[in-house]
């Protein structure tokens, strides 16, 4: 073999050599994204509920309003259901009653209680198609008047919008001095009575 031969190949091999110990080729985003786990986004567990039609009161109090409803029926949360749905429902009033809540906090609870229904359950809920004034009648039905000045729409009980602060001392005034309790402890008992409800449904379902 001649040396001008020799010399070629060690050439070449030294070549191969140097680009093995090279900076190592990059994968590409495909090698990546296969070989690297995805981390699933966090689901929504909403079911067959929905706001896509008329009126329709939020998804929130469909679950609450649904969940009493359900009472008398085959769907009625069971005692084991009770025990889970409590404490949530409990975080969902002490939630409501601060206004540093962020909304994603509520909707994190909620999804858990959904979670914590069958199926079949929020099936029958959303049958039920509960709408703003269904609740307003619920709410009238227990000497709580909503004010509703967009029909269909229902004012938030005990948000107290629209009125002066003048107002809100002279009734607070005047409800004290007929011994009536007043005050933001009456207007988040008004706000929350829905979710009330059902705690006390719940509470009484859980006790053994």
């Amino acid at each position: 073999m001649s040396k001008q031969l020799i010399s070629s190949l060690l050439a070449v091999a030294g070549a191969l050599i140097l680009a093995a110990c090279g900076t190592p080729t990059q994968p590409s985003a495909d090698t990546v994204a296969t070989a690297t786990p995805r981390v699933a986004a966090e689901a929504t567990p909403v079911g067959p509920l929905n706001t896509e039609f008329a009126d329709a009161a939020s998804l929130r109090n469909q679950l609450a309003y649904g969940t009493l409803l359900l009472e008398g029926t085959a769907q009625a949360v069971t005692a084991e259901q009770s025990q889970a749905l409590l404490p949530l429902w409990q975080a969902i009033v002490a939630l409501s009653g601060t206004e540093t809540t962020a909304p994603e906090e509520l909707t994190a609870v909620q999804n858990q209680i959904t979670a914590a229904m069958t199926a079949e359950q929020l099936e029958a809920i959303a049958a039920q198609r509960i709408t703003n004034a269904t609740l307003s009648a619920f709410y009238a039905e227990h000497g709580i008047v909503l004010a509703t000045p967009v029909p269909g729409v229902t004012k938030v009980p005990g948000s107290g919008s629209g009125v002066s602060p003048e107002d809100k001392a002279a009734t607070r005034t005047a409800a004290e001095a007929l011994g009536t309790p007043t005050g933001s402890g009456a207007g988040q008992a008004a706000k929350t009575f829905l979710f009330d409800s059902v705690i006390e449904l719940l509470a009484t379902r859980a006790t053994p």
